[in-house]
């Protein structure tokens, strides 16, 4: 297996004559002819059961996300993970076991012993049914975490998860204090003394200026319909040295630069979910970089995540062996969660032909943000003419 790929702060500057997004790629893990036709076999049987053009054309709306975490929940808990993960688990051994879904969290948990001082004021943005905050808070007593999600069937769920929990840990880390408050967190707090959880976007965080150490988003970063303004929130709620850990798939090329049934495959697993658009790496960092957010390191997972795919690529093909029982299935099936069915079944090869890739990128707040050139309504504000 390919260990990890790092990249350093000082690749940065590359990306003005080679993009991050090609120089850190991973070789494919399957070859770019036998993924053509594992493709073209796909797509063959999926035009059988969908109008593949038609949802590939279709807008993208308000309240997408929300409706697919919705109508989808029961088929993740059932058929994804039981213990209410919602993203992929990260197998190195190239097995599918269980136990990855808490790999992106050791993850995390490793950056933040990197650290000059342990995080005292963590923010988790999308936590989904609340598992990673569940995994997390017990392992962490004396950090205080708080979550937004955009699903209140999320929230709900999240809270009454946490609010379940009793523990005592051995962490060692030193007492906080909360902010706001004047008591001490102490050992033994339930989760629900020191997690706050409220329902928002995190578009619009509510969080106050400089009030967080670090903050994590697994798998969800991609449904901002405005990245640049996502990220300018999370640069403003970060403390100076704060850092944003983020796990998601990326392009690793234009999909203008894709043939027409490679993009077809990439678009069709952005609309099963429910990702208004696909982002490059280039596109993200040049979007942080303008919020004061620098690349501090960048790790390629995508042969960690090979088993899930595959695993779901098996139990999504099942779905539609058959078509015409197929179509009649899905036709009974929330559309959100038939379109599911796409991603499950192209997600495998796409990921693997390097058409998608899944990375773990941190950023690091500048202790002096670069702010970006004024624009035309800027200047002329400046000089009086603006409106």
């Amino acid at each position: 297996m390919q260990a990890h790929q790092t990249v350093a702060p000082a690749a940065v500057p590359a990306l003005a004559t080679e993009p991050a997004d090609l120089a850190d790629a991973a070789p494919p893990s399957i070859d770019i002819e036998r993924g053509r036709a594992e493709l073209r076999r796909w797509l063959r049987r999926l035009a059988k059961v969908f109008d593949l053009e038609a949802v590939r054309r279709e807008p993208a709306e308000a309240g997408d996300v929300v409706r697919y975490y919705e109508q989808n929940h029961a088929a993740y808990r059932r058929y994804h993970s039981s213990e209410g993960a919602v993203h992929m688990a990260l197998n190195p051994e190239g097995r599918f076991d269980a136990a990855g879904f808490a790999g992106p969290l050791m993850r995390i948990e490793a950056r933040w012993r990197s650290r000059p001082a342990p995080p005292e004021d963590v923010l988790e943005l999308a936590f989904g049914q609340g598992y990673n905050l569940a995994w997390l808070v017990p392992r962490h007593e004396y950090v205080r975490f708080q979550g937004i999600d955009l699903t209140p069937a999320h929230v709900a769920l999240a809270r009454a998860r946490l609010a379940a929990w009793t523990y005592t840990t051995t962490d060692s880390t030193g007492p906080m204090e909360a902010a706001g408050e004047t008591d001490p967190i102490v050992p033994g707090d339930p989760p629900a003394a020191r997690v706050r959880l409220v329902q928002g976007d995190f578009h619009h965080l509510p969080q106050a200026d400089g009030c967080i150490d670090c903050a994590y988003c697994i798998e969800s970063m991609c449904h901002a319909l405005d990245l640049p303004r996502a990220l300018g929130e999370v640069s403003r709620v970060l403390r100076a040295g704060g850092e944003l850990i983020l796990f998601d798939g990326y392009l690793p090329r234009p999909l203008e630069a894709l043939q027409a049934e490679e993009a077809l495959a990439v678009e069709l697993v952005a609309r099963g979910l429910a990702v208004a658009r696909l982002q490059t790496v280039d596109a993200l960092l040049a979007a942080a970089r303008s919020h004061g957010l620098a690349l501090a390191q960048m790790q390629v997972l995508d042969r960690e995540i090979m088993p899930s795919l595959a695993r779901l690529e098996h139990l999504t093909g099942t779905v539609i062996r058959w078509p015409w029982f197929a179509r009649r299935a899905l036709a009974r099936r929330p559309a959100a969660r038939s379109r599911n069915v796409l991603a499950g079944c192209l997600m495998r090869t796409t990921f693997g032909m390097g058409l998608l890739s899944y990375r773990e990128i941190v950023l690091r707040k500048e202790s002096r943000p670069t702010r970006p050139d004024p624009g035309i309504e800027a200047i002329e504000a400046i000089e009086g003419r603006g409106r």
